[in-house]
């Protein structure tokens, strides 16, 4: 959640930094400003899923580009055809006449160059900062639900989710599916309870299932006295990508119900010290959010603490 607010934080000022450059400097900000967002592999995640949906060829790209010139206004079928559009066109603007001289060619021209800078701010990086901010504000409203799920479980239900887990006899990630079933839909997802099969499968949930954008989570459970180790895990994160790929999603989230003695570690290197651990994989990014839900006794009778550790050579091999 963190990692995403820095991100949207970022982009708005390497945009603004656009803004306050001179025209000499111009050409270097583009470039920085290019550099920066490709560099970070969610939102290059983000822009490449739109450019694979809605893929322009070279040829196409000139042809719509001399459509401008001449006055027309270009419609798109939606805001990732507008942002793969416009993010084509100028990485084939830029291949072909450099960094330094975008602001000089005829599509831009605004009489003068703050207004042709102001153009190509407002036509070009504005569609792209927008519909990046959007999508990573949908990441983050995702992660505070789950983080305010794991807060309000390990403080308050602790005690009665055990008890059901204890007496089962089967169906164990039953029991949590329906609880944080239960709080997403009270959160205000529409039918969180809906698990439609995709070519992989059924995830555990699927929210907002009626609509374009809908939200995909797995849930394990790590307790060794089951056998549920770290091949649980594993077996988890596999799912999630494949189900990531079947709903066209570029975040996905692994819940994992910790019910063991041993706390669990996730050690991930796009993590950067930021909650929750987060890997980038296969263009998409996934997020790691443990529950600890063992109910021990209180601190200073429980002893040493023991960790179990998974990094990514656990998860990917």
């Amino acid at each position: 959640m963190y990692y995403n607010h820095n991100l949207r934080t970022n982009l708005q000022e390497w945009k603004n930094r656009l803004y306050r450059a001179t025209y000499n400097e111009f050409g270097n900000q583009l470039k920085y400003f290019y550099s920066n967002i490709e560099k970070e592999k969610v939102l290059k995640a983000i822009i490449d899923d739109a450019c694979s949906e809605f893929p322009y060829s070279e040829t196409k790209i000139n042809e719509l580009t001399d459509h401008v010139e001449r006055g027309a206004n270009l419609e798109f079928e939606n805001e990732s055809d507008h942002v793969a559009f416009v993010y084509q066109q100028m990485k084939n603007l830029i291949a072909e006449h450099g960094y330094s001289s975008i602001q000089n060619l005829i599509i831009f021209h605004g009489g003068d160059f703050e207004r042709t800078k102001n153009k190509i701010i407002e036509e070009q990086i504005a569609p792209l900062t927008y519909f990046l901010h959007d999508q990573l504000e949908k990441s983050s409203s995702t992660l505070y639900l789950i983080e305010k799920y794991k807060r309000r479980t390990e403080w308050f239900n602790k005690r009665k989710l055990n008890e059901a887990y204890n007496s089962a006899t089967k169906n164990y990630e039953q029991i949590f599916e329906d609880d944080l079933r239960l709080f997403l839909f009270d959160q205000g997802i529409d039918y969180p309870f809906s698990t439609p099969k995709s070519p992989s499968g059924r995830a555990d949930i699927v929210g907002s299932i009626d609509t374009s954008d809908p939200l995909v989570i797995e849930i394990k459970i790590f307790d060794q006295s089951k056998g549920y180790s770290k091949n649980r895990i594993k077996d988890g994160f596999t799912q999630i990508v494949k189900y990531t790929n079947d709903y066209n999603k570029d975040f996905g989230y692994l819940v994992i119900f910790n019910m063991d003695v041993k706390e669990l570690n996730i050690k991930l290197q796009e993590s950067k010290k930021l909650f929750p651990p987060m890997i980038n994989f296969n263009d998409k990014t996934f997020f790691f959010i443990v529950i600890n839900l063992l109910d021990q006794d209180s601190a200073s009778k429980i002893g040493q603490t023991e960790g179990i550790e998974i990094t990514e050579s656990d998860l990917i091999s």
